[in-house]
């Protein structure tokens, strides 16, 4: 097995890494006896691709340097480094510049520990500072004179300060992704410090199979759990009459309905539920005041299509498995090839699998995201 790369790439063997996780996923989906499709492999670029990143400050020579450190290693094993070759290159360029603007400027790293990075793939960056300290008016200034002088680099950045219980934005939290897909483009916020797809690439490969796997669904509506912040709601709804999208964090789902308003997007209807919740309001088991304040009324919805991206615990609930086998098509987007065989196993005995898809978000590591379509037998 080749090892679980940390802090650089090795684009001569991304192929290598990429053929030993797709071996290894078939394998642990043949383990449940189940009947699949040849699958479609979407690669990722061998370098670049990450729109997401946190590093570790190391203090050194007045300045700093980045750290990750080796999975499970104990004690830590610390990797140090000026830049990351698997980060977009507005990540790279920021961090650059972080290095040369921080140096020597005591007051700014003074308890600073850790920097996250949030890009989109046209170089918008936001760096979040991560402080064991309280903040003053007099940091705030200076906060905002960095964002200054990172502007003037060229960088379109934009900074966070981040401590127990304070926050400081300077100027925005989020960035706007736009998504070319092969029959139209949908743009989306993305908050930094919430969930947000890492690799622009692969996602946008997974946006195109999740719609084509909504061509070929029955003319009904469309519910989808578990939306987050819309991704794939805001590329799916063109194709259903009507979409019901479930969440239960305030932030995504805030960011969700800026992402529909955004795209100009009026039949999807967003509520507050869990899976469960859901499952239960369908079913008419008991009313949900939430959905009466958002004016839902479920029985308006004629459902044929499920689509479902569970954490990566997957859905793993008896109750929860067999409201999804109650739809005539299953869109399942996986991030753990060992849960979602689990989940497939039981979801086999009502439906075929139509369709099987591995994208690789994770290049140099053994993740693996997977998109499957289920039609009902």
């Amino acid at each position: 097995m080749l090892p679980t790369l940390t802090g650089h790439t090795d684009p001569a063997r991304y192929q290598l890494y990429l053929d030993e996780k797709i071996t290894a996923a078939l394998d642990t989906l043949r383990a449940q006896d189940l009947v699949l499709p040849e699958a479609q492999v979407f690669a990722s670029a061998p370098e670049f691709y990450r729109m997401r990143c946190e590093f570790a400050v190391y203090k050194e020579d007045l300045g700093i340097r980045y750290a990750m450190f080796v999975p499970g290693s104990r004690p830590k094993q610390r990797i140090l480094m000026d830049s990351f070759r698997g980060a977009h290159p507005a990540i790279n360029q920021c961090m650059a510049a972080l290095q040369q603007q921080l140096k020597g400027n005591a007051f700014l790293l003074n308890g600073l520990f850790e920097i996250d990075f949030l890009s989109a793939q046209d170089g918008q960056v936001i760096a979040a500072l991560n402080y064991h300290r309280s903040f003053s008016e007099a940091f705030a200034k200076q906060l905002s004179q960095l964002r200054v002088a990172l502007r003037a680099d060229g960088l379109q950045a934009d900074l966070i300060a981040r401590a127990r219980k304070q926050k400081l934005v300077c100027e925005r939290e989020r960035v706007m992704e736009t998504y070319s897909l092969s029959d139209r483009s949908i743009r989306l916020y993305q908050v930094e410090g919430t969930f947000s797809q890492p690799n622009a690439g692969a996602c946008t490969k997974m946006l195109e199979f999740a719609r084509s796997c909504a061509r070929q669904s029955p003319k009904g509506d469309l519910l989808e759990l578990y939306c987050g912040s819309g991704t794939f709601t805001v590329a799916l709804a063109d194709l259903f009459p009507q979409v019901l999208a479930t969440e239960v964090a305030r932030v995504p789902t805030q960011t969700a309905l800026d992402n529909l308003s955004l795209n100009g997007i009026d039949n999807v209807r967003l509520c507050r539920l869990s899976a469960h919740e859901a499952a239960s309001a369908i079913a008419r088991e008991r009313p949900f005041k939430r959905l009466l304040l958002n004016n839902i009324q479920i029985e308006d919805y004629q459902f044929s299509t499920l689509l479902v991206d569970p954490p990566r615990s997957g859905i793993q609930d008896e109750q929860a498995l067999k409201f999804a086998a109650g739809f005539e098509r299953i869109i399942y987007i996986s991030c753990s090839p060992q849960t979602l065989a689990l989940d497939l196993k039981e979801l086999s005995k009502t439906h075929r699998i139509e369709k099987l898809a591995f994208f690789d978000q994770f290049p140099y590591t053994q993740h693996l995201e997977s998109g499957v379509y289920l039609i009902r037998r």
